[in-house]
């Protein structure tokens, strides 16, 4: 009985050796070299790149192979120097128990690319609108005015991700954005001339409640948020200084982050901005975002 024992667990460490044997020479680029040390490979092997703590934190996929050497592209997670590698469809008894395996890693890399925090850098493009109300004519006869008008903008802001929970996000964002809207009146009561516009600069700050509906490769979320917004400078025909200072606005926004790696993804959203209406004056803003991010 022992010495079946003692076979047993030697079979056990040989087959663990070699399971293990291969390991990581060099990372670079999003490859690595291997040293295959007796292990058969051919381009198109899959591995599962193994870390200290005999956990899975890559997937890679063989290139070239010459000898006991290999080159393979890393598909997902991140290798080091000195890690091992263990094949993709070994160590399970079944088809079933693989599929098991892989769906567990590839939440596990989800996880680690979509609930972290996160900043990041977008770029947006703005399309306004306002509807002004004024009077209008001459002194003892005056009468209402009506102008409305639209316009684009730009903007660049930075963002801040805070994850409540995997599902829940705050965001901050700041930076600066462009109002810039123009029309025509059939009188010339915009500063005497009967283009009308305004045309403003702001330091933009949000904050903002993200829910995420989906998650993996293409996250999809909803969320709301409000907008201050302070006129850096300003230019209007239609408006009169002292109404223009900081405004206020509340936005409704959808988008998706592309993943493209467990370190990196890019933000894509449109969104819709509605100002606080006045008896005079009526204001909104759809915004399209784009920008890159990263996980922390």
């Amino acid at each position: 009985m022992k010495s079946l024992k003692k076979s047993l667990v030697f079979l056990i460490l040989v087959i663990s050796n070699s399971v293990f044997a291969a390991s990581v020479t060099a990372v670079k680029n999003n490859k690595i070299a291997i040293n295959l040390e007796g292990q058969t490979a051919s381009p198109g092997t899959e591995f599962f790149v193994v870390n200290k703590s005999s956990k899975k934190v890559a997937i890679v996929q063989i290139t070239q192979v010459k000898g006991d050497k290999a080159i393979a592209e890393i598909k997902k997670g991140s290798a080091q120097v000195g890690y091992s590698l263990q094949p993709r469809s070994g160590g399970t008894s079944s088809g079933a128990a693989t599929a098991s395996t892989d769906s567990y890693y590839d939440q596990k890399l989800n996880s680690r690319a979509h609930t972290g925090n996160s900043f990041g850098l977008v770029g947006g493009y703005l399309m306004n609108s306002m509807t002004a109300t004024f009077t209008g004519g001459p002194l003892g006869a005056p009468y209402p005015v009506t102008a409305s008008m639209s316009g684009s903008g730009f903007g660049a802001l930075g963002f801040y991700d805070y994850a409540l929970s995997p599902r829940f996000i705050l965001r901050g964002m700041g930076g600066v954005e462009q109002f810039d809207v123009a029309g025509s009146i059939s009188t010339a009561d915009c500063s005497a001339t009967s283009t009308c516009n305004v045309k403003l600069m702001y330091l933009s700050m949000y904050g903002y409640g993200r829910y995420n509906v989906t998650e993996g490769d293409y996250k999809w979320w909803v969320g709301g948020g409000y907008g201050y917004l302070y006129a850096l400078s300003k230019a209007s025909t239609v408006l009169r200084a002292e109404q223009i200072s900081a405004n206020q606005i509340f936005v409704f926004s959808t988008g998706i982050d592309i993943r493209l790696s467990t370190k990196s993804y890019v933000p894509v959203s449109i969104e819709y901005g509605m100002f606080p209406t006045s008896d005079s004056v009526k204001a909104s803003i759809i915004y399209l975002r784009a920008g890159y991010a990263w996980n922390l």
